[in-house]
Parts: C-alpha cells; structure tokens; sequence
C-alpha cells in the first residue's frame, strides 16, 4: 500500500493559485489605471468654470497628465479637488 502525502499537492495548487492570483491583480490594476487616466484626459475637455465647480483647474490636469501612461493620477486629483473645496489646499 503507498501513502500520499497531501500537503505536497495542496503546496503546487496553493502556489499556482498564488501566481494565477497575482497575474490577474496586476491586470485588473493595469485595467483600472488606463480607465481614470481615460477619465482625468476626458476632463481636459471641460471648460475653466466646469473645472472650477469640482474643485480643479487646468494645471491641475496637466499635472495628472504628466504621468506615464498607466500612471493613476485620479486618486491625486480628487484628493486635491477635496482639500480645495474644503479651503485646506495649499499650491
């Protein structure tokens, strides 16, 4: 009769599991930061005054845009569109 240790085979899928896991994480992440920096280049197309009224301005943008291409500056932009609604921004 042989025996089979299960932990050897639990250990590969765990592993497999892991890498599968992280390829799909880094791909979802590369899927979300092409989609904001679609967002922040579509707010290009807003007029000072729309800017204005959530709490941004074009140097703002150009300062978002000057990021590489997957670069996620969204998070920025709306932390910077906060602090100046809130009178807390400081240039």
């Amino acid at each position: 009769m042989t025996s089979i240790d299960p932990s050897l085979n639990l250990g590969a899928t765990r592993n497999q599991t892991f890498g599968a896991a992280s390829i799909r994480g880094f791909l979802v992440s590369l899927v979300r930061r092409y989609r904001n920096r679609r967002a922040v280049i579509s707010l290009s197309e807003f007029n000072d005054l729309q800017l204005a009224d959530i709490g941004l301005t074009r140097k703002d943008l150009n300062r978002a845009m000057r990021g590489g291409m997957f670069a996620d500056h969204s998070r920025e932009l709306a932390r910077t569109a906060l602090l100046r609604r809130s009178g807390m921004y400081l240039p």
